[in-house]
């Protein structure tokens, strides 16, 4: 990440809103209730040590919070993805990026609440046959004016399938051949931090 001038900058870590990008981003899904798997990649240990800190010492020994190494991180953002599946758990599983710090916890809750939502009308009546049951089996994408953005949570049924991507391929193309719900939540499951120039447009 480069500014005009050529100046390089590590994007997890820059101030924002009194804490630094990954920990606005990674405080939605925590707020939320969410057990968080952060991956970390490029300059991992910098990340670690951010999160080392005491004010996330009860979420780490409750388990609610783990940093997850990612040395293939070069091959791209698919071995972050599935180094973090490969330490996922439950039903379901959400995946968010580092650099999106204006996805709200409500935007996780209303995900979570249409895939239960779902899972519910799709679920049998008692004089129907066992065999009848149907999961809410898609990826349930925040959304704004109709596009798929971040967060998005995806049946935990599906990860021996993303495990077994080739780097290649990426998730994107993975989940276009798979069903999809979109749940519109705000213009901040769009909204990244790709340059520092968007960094700066960003900052009050």
């Amino acid at each position: 990440m480069r500014s005009r001038n050529g100046s390089a900058a590590f994007k997890p870590l820059l101030p924002f809103a009194g804490s630094s990008l990954v920990e606005v981003s990674a405080a939605a899904a925590l707020v939320a209730g969410c057990r968080l798997l952060l991956v970390a990649g490029c300059r991992g240990e910098e990340v670690e040590a951010a999160f080392a800190s005491p004010r996330y010492r009860s979420l780490r020994e409750e388990g609610r919070l783990l940093v997850v190494g990612n040395p293939r991180w070069e091959e791209g953002l698919l071995g972050s993805i599935q180094a973090g599946l490969s330490r996922a758990r439950g039903e379901a599983v959400f995946v968010a990026h580092a650099d999106m710090p204006f996805v709200r916890p409500e935007d996780y809750a209303a995900l979570a609440s249409a895939r239960a939502a779902t899972a519910e009308a799709d679920s049998p009546r008692r004089d129907e046959s066992p065999g009848a049951v149907a999961t809410a089996a898609a990826a349930f994408f925040a959304s704004f004016g109709g596009r798929r953005g971040h967060p998005v949570l995806l049946p935990s049924a599906w990860i021996p399938a993303i495990a077994a991507l080739p780097p290649g391929e990426g998730l994107r193309s993975f989940l276009l051949r798979r069903p999809a719900r979109l749940v519109e939540t705000g213009p901040g499951a769009l909204r990244d931090i790709d340059t520092l120039e968007d960094y700066e447009r960003s900052l009050p």
